[in-house]
């Protein structure tokens, strides 16, 4: 710019910028107040979502409350788009879900409920909440065959 452009121009004083209503200013970091955003409840039918309980390839399981009964619950979160980037993934959830209605044994956990959500193309299958967490001793000296059923079942 030259000379006679800068004569021109209109500059802003200090005691003009203090002025405005408008302009950043400084100010005490006591005066700030600091407030997160609170997580709002998620509910999918008639279940409210709680905490991650694991991730896999298919999808992750959370822990859900049924609000009828108070029973504890688990889901798999299941997303369409990534199922169908996994070599016949559609078809394995179909065979599982299949499969999992139709047993019922007290070692394997039972499905209660699949709801589909055509909106967020996500399936929602609930199983009733029957593991509880497991913890197993071993001795010192303790004859191989215990570690070998580990594997097995483990």
């Amino acid at each position: 710019m030259s000379e006679e452009d800068l004569e021109h121009m209109d500059y802003l004083t200090e005691s003009d910028l203090m002025g405005m209503d408008t302009f950043i200013h400084r100010i005490d970091s006591t005066e700030v107040i600091y407030q997160p955003r609170c997580k709002r409840a998620k509910l999918i039918g008639k279940y409210l979502m709680g905490d991650l309980l694991g991730e896999g390839s298919y999808g992750k399981v959370k822990e859900m409350l049924d609000s009828e009964t108070l029973c504890r619950r688990a889901v798999k979160i299941l997303k369409k788009k990534k199922l169908r980037r996994i070599p016949n993934g559609e078809a394995n959830v179909k065979k599982e879900i299949q499969l999992l209605r139709r047993l019922r044994h007290k070692n394997v956990i039972q499905l209660l409920d699949v709801l589909y959500n055509e909106e967020k193309q996500k399936i929602y299958p609930f199983w009733k909440e029957t593991f509880e967490r497991l913890e197993m001793e071993f001795e010192v000296g303790a004859a191989p065959s215990s570690a070998v059923l580990l594997r097995e079942y483990g």
